[in-house]
């Protein structure tokens, strides 16, 4: 097995397999500016065989979202940017060659969401929290999340997660079709990616076109003006800033 360091994403290489690994533990691997260059960075697939991708964070938590530290300082222009970084990352995702899979635990929430949700399969422990709950502080999908989300469950829980805030947990998310399989633990990933390691690009390539089919093209631009307009405005500045000072 090959490790290589790409702060603050571990890259893994194993047989058949490459892993990314969100590696801001301190920080409950919250996705600012420089993970996701090096989440973009990475996303370049290798020469000749691809392997199957999964994507995972590390001290087992995915991601809490988005760095609301990051964020809060940010003006409109850099805020439309870190959508539009978001958005790359996403759609690097959905052109990986292999099957791709978000290895789900701890905290998925917001823009972390979003980004797993362009992977094929999305696997989870039950003790897992699954939701988009950036409305409270003014802050709207930002990585294409409501059109992928709406491939996988109906018009009236994309809405309740989005506009509700809710939270959910491994079993109810599986029940709704957000997560495809639990798993007992995040390490138990690796037979499931064997299984995905025997399609061949082709297979992968024709069944991934029919869910982008349904789902349609996402406008990154007009996703990235709507996400920055409360930054613009200072709203979401200064409610950030209210729910860092606690």
């Amino acid at each position: 097995m090959a490790r290589a360091k790409c702060h603050p994403v571990h890259v893994v290489r194993e047989p058949g397999l490459l892993r990314l690994r969100l590696a801001r533990g301190d920080r409950y691997n919250a996705l600012d500016i420089a993970t996701l260059q090096a989440l973009a960075m990475a996303l370049t697939p290798p020469h000749g065989v691809v392997p199957v991708l999964i994507l995972e964070g590390e001290q087992g938590v995915f991601s809490v979202g988005p760095d609301i530290a990051q964020l809060s300082t940010m003006d409109g222009a850099h805020a439309a940017a870190f959508s539009r970084l978001a958005h790359a990352v996403a759609d690097l995702i959905e052109a990986w060659p292999a099957p791709t899979i978000a290895n789900l635990a701890g905290y998925c929430l917001g823009s972390a969401l979003e980004i797993a949700l362009a992977c094929d399969v999305l696997i989870a422990v039950t003790e897992v929290r699954l939701g988009l709950p950036g409305l409270a502080w003014a802050m709207v999908p930002c990585a294409g999340g409501l059109r992928r989300l709406a491939q996988r469950v109906d018009g009236e829980t994309t809405s309740r997660l989005f506009l509700n805030g809710e939270v959910l947990d491994g079993a109810d998310a599986l029940r709704i079709g957000l997560v495809d399989r639990l798993v007992d633990s995040p390490y138990a990933c690796e037979t499931l990616a064997a299984e995905l390691n025997e399609y061949g690009p082709s297979a992968v390539q024709a069944i991934r076109s029919i869910r982008l089919a349904r789902q349609g093209a996402i406008d990154s631009s007009s996703e990235a003006s709507l996400f920055a307009q409360p930054f613009a405005s200072g709203e979401c500045q200064k409610r950030l800033k209210a729910l860092l000072a606690g």
